[in-house]
């Protein structure tokens, strides 16, 4: 048996070594290569969110204005009239929120929760935050839970801001009233609204 051969025990573990210093001699070029790829695949997206953006049409305020008032017709303004037309809440706990006009301020709001719906009064019971994870409720314009991001864009049109799951449209009246639209898989699976309240 010659002096240099490997048993078969040795031979993963000079195998390994050897892999080992394949990887050193390359590991100085991937944080070069990952800022590249990083630099080449950020301006991309942001170049194919432009381009959605574009593709989508201009926005539709009336039709964004009825979905933002949706829920202030649907359930009421303030909690009683929540609780007189939904009933009584399986639960109510409070929650921190960044105000909507400065956000370092925190603002603390009831929370009531019902089948596929949150719904946040602020301290005075003003409708403050509302969400919406299932199609129970009708919304205008077959905007609900289950609709596809295609139907979003066609009726509502280009949103003030968007990402990939997310589109957000404001309410024209000036005040920071927004509605945001969640996608997964091309279809919507929650809507929130923020509203201000004094």
């Amino acid at each position: 048996m010659a002096m240099n051969a490997l048993t078969p025990r040795e031979a993963p573990l000079r195998d390994h070594a050897s892999l080992r210093g394949a990887q050193s001699r390359h590991a100085s070029i991937l944080p070069y290569t990952a800022r590249r790829l990083r630099s080449l695949v950020v301006p991309l997206l942001c170049v194919a969110l432009a381009a959605r953006a574009e593709a989508i049409g201009p926005t539709v305020i009336t039709r964004v204005d009825d979905l933002i008032d949706a829920p202030r017709a649907l359930f009421g303004r303030t909690r009683a009239q929540v609780e007189g037309t939904l009933g009584t809440p399986l639960a109510v706990r409070q929650r921190a929120l960044p105000g909507l006009l400065h956000p370092e301020v925190v603002e603390t709001i009831r929370e009531l929760a019902y089948e596929g719906a949150r719904i946040g009064v602020s301290a005075s019971t003003a409708l403050r935050r509302v969400e919406i994870t299932t199609p129970t409720y009708d919304l205008p314009h077959g905007l609900s839970v289950g609709a596809t991001r295609r139907h979003v864009e066609e009726t509502l049109g280009e949103p003030q801001e968007l990402t990939e799951g997310r589109y957000l449209y404001l309410y024209s009246d000036g005040y920071p009233d927004t509605v945001e639209v969640y996608f997964r898989d091309h279809r919507v699976y929650r809507i929130e609204w923020n509203y201000w309240t004094e």
